[in-house]
């Protein structure tokens, strides 16, 4: 799948609403990453999630959500020489991500579940500063193109149009496939039970929604 059909998933959930209101703005947010599988813990990469959401209520209490964001993800292990660690380790990866949730909302919350697709950009590995790949002893693994993930949230609704997200991704499909295992920067056991041995994305986002005031589709009934 493509970068292009990606973009084009958008589109067609805009375009294709009916006469129905929808909503649409801008969002902006935190992620807090860690790359499960590469030997390190804790959510020690910070980057962006910026871009753009279109929703649809479809009850009283559901609505359905898509968003188109640019997002930072990756790892970062800093030097702690208190603790014998010594080498300043970093992934950063750069996606296009397109998270689509069910939403229910209850007062001012509103809770949701759903599935993200990710288009990879951009990826770098760096030790010390030195990308890996000028490192003898380490071999150059790439990260898959496109990543699954599923996406569990809570959202505080300030007003109709305005609400902060919290959002939990991890990925379904492995990010980075070592050969057999046995290259030493992965954990050659899964991260969770009957998983196969990779590396996988895990990101807590922190993310600020602002709607537009509602819109119509063109060519809707007054």
């Amino acid at each position: 799948m493509s970068k292009n059909i990606l973009i084009l998933l958008f589109t067609i959930f805009v375009v294709s609403s009916t006469a129905q209101e929808f909503r649409a703005g801008p969002l902006m947010g935190i992620a807090f990453s860690q790359v499960d599988g590469d030997n390190f813990a804790g959510y020690n990469k910070v980057g962006l999630n910026l871009g753009a959401f279109v929703s649809r209520q479809i009850s009283e209490k559901w609505d359905i959500q898509l968003d188109i964001a640019y997002m930072q993800k990756g790892s970062r292990e800093a030097p702690n020489p208190e603790k014998g660690k010594y080498d300043d380790y970093k992934i950063s990866l750069s996606y296009i991500q397109f998270p689509i949730v069910g939403r229910y909302h209850y007062k001012k919350f509103s809770g949701e579940a759903g599935i993200s697709i990710g288009a990879l950009l951009n990826s770098e590995e760096e030790i010390d500063g030195t990308p890996i790949g000028d490192i003898p002893s380490h071999d150059v693994v790439p990260f898959q193109d496109i990543e699954w993930a599923t996406v569990f949230g809570l959202n505080y609704h300030f007003n109709d149009r305005l609400w902060l997200n919290v959002r939990w991704l991890y990925s379904i499909n492995r990010v980075r496939i070592p050969y057999d295992g046995e290259i030493p920067v992965y954990n050659p056991k899964p991260h969770w039970f009957s998983r196969k041995p990779g590396q996988y994305n895990n990101n807590f986002v922190v993310t600020a929604y602002y709607s537009f005031n509602r819109l119509l589709q063109v060519g809707a009934r007054n």
